[in-house]
C-alpha cells in the first residue's frame, strides 16, 4: 500500500500533488475518543440547513437518505476548539475529529455508497479539546451528499452549498481504476481532500487525519491548485471541500484526465 502525499500548502502559482491513492488506507474503526466507546447521548437532530451556532455541547444525529458521501463538521468562535467523535448507528465509535486548531474546521465525512455505510440516522458528538480556556462557542453543519461531479465535462463545475457562511461542502465522483485524474479548484477554499472507501468497515468514514489526498490552499495566496491523482480502484469517491473562514469567493472544480 502507497504511503500517503505530505500536505502541501499553496503559497503563490500552482502546486500538484501527484501520487497513487492507498488502496486501503484507513482509519480505525473504534477510534479514541472520550467516554465509552457504544454511549451516545440522545441529541437533537441536525439537518442540511447550513451551519448553526451553538453555545453548548451537544450530540448531533444527522439523518442520510441517499447512496453519497455525506459530511458533518465543526468550527470554533472566538477562541473555542472544539472537536468532533462519529458513531455508527449502534452508536459505536466510527472516527475522532480533534484537530487541535481553534482556527480550522473539525469533520467527518462517511460513505453512504451500496456495500458501504446503511443510509439512516448517524449520531456526531461535539465535545472540547483539552485545554479550552474560552467559553462554549461553535458551529455545527452537516451536509447530506446529494450531488456528484463530472470527469469528462471539459468545463469547471460550481460547488459549495446555497449558505454564505458554508464550513463544508461535498461531491461523490466516479473514477476508473488505473486512471490518473486531474483535479484544478479554484475560488474560496481552505482545504481539498480526496477520499476512498474499499470493503474494509475502517474506511468508511474518514477524517483530516485519514484523508487519501490533502490540497491545503493558503488564503493569502492565489486561492487555486491542482491536485492529481491515479484511483487504484474503480468506484465512487468523495471530493470535500473545507473553509476554514467563510470566502465570499466562488468555488468551482475542473476535472480531467490526465
Amino acid at each position: 500500500m502507497t504511503g500517503r502525499l505530505r500536505r502541501t500548502r499553496w503559497i503563490a502559482g500552482v502546486a500538484v500533488l501527484v501520487g497513487l491513492l492507498a488502496s486501503t488506507a484507513a482509519g480505525p474503526v473504534r477510534a479514541a475518543g472520550p467516554g465509552p466507546l457504544c454511549v451516545a447521548p440522545t441529541g437533537e437532530s441536525l439537518y442540511d440547513t447550513g451551519p448553526v451556532l451553538r453555545w453548548n455541547l451537544n450530540t448531533y444525529w444527522v439523518t442520510t437518505a441517499s447512496a453519497y458521501w455525506s459530511v458533518v463538521s465543526v468550527r470554533g468562535s472566538q477562541g473555542y476548539n472544539p472537536d468532533l467523535v462519529f458513531h455508527d448507528q449502534a452508536k459505536c465509535v466510527l472516527a475522532t475529529s480533534a484537530d487541535g486548531s481553534a482556527t480550522r474546521v473539525d469533520w467527518v465525512a462517511f460513505d453512504n455508497n451500496s456495500g458501504r455505510l446503511p443510509i439512516g440516522s448517524y449520531p456526531a458528538r461535539v465535545f472540547g479539546h483539552p485545554g479550552n480556556t474560552s467559553p462554549v462557542k461553535y458551529q455545527v453543519q452537516f451536509v447530506q451528499g446529494r450531488a456528484s461531479l463530472s470527469t469528462t465535462s471539459g468545463y469547471a463545475q460550481p460547488v459549495g452549498t446555497a449558505f454564505a457562511d458554508w464550513q463544508v461542502d461535498i461531491r461523490d465522483v466516479h473514477l476508473t481504476a488505473g486512471t490518473t485524474y486531474l483535479f484544478t479548484v479554484n475560488g474560496g477554499v481552505s482545504s481539498v481532500h480526496l477520499l476512498g472507501s474499499t470493503g474494509e468497515p475502517a474506511s468508511w468514514a474518514r477524517t483530516a487525519a485519514t484523508a487519501d489526498r490533502t490540497m491545503d490552499i493558503d488564503p493569502a495566496g492565489p486561492l487555486y491548485g491542482v491536485l492529481a491523482a491515479t484511483a487504484p480502484r474503480t468506484g465512487w469517491y468523495g471530493l470535500l471541500f473545507v473553509r476554514d473562514s467563510p470566502v465570499n469567493i466562488p468555488l468551482t472544480v475542473h476535472i480531467e484526465v490526465a
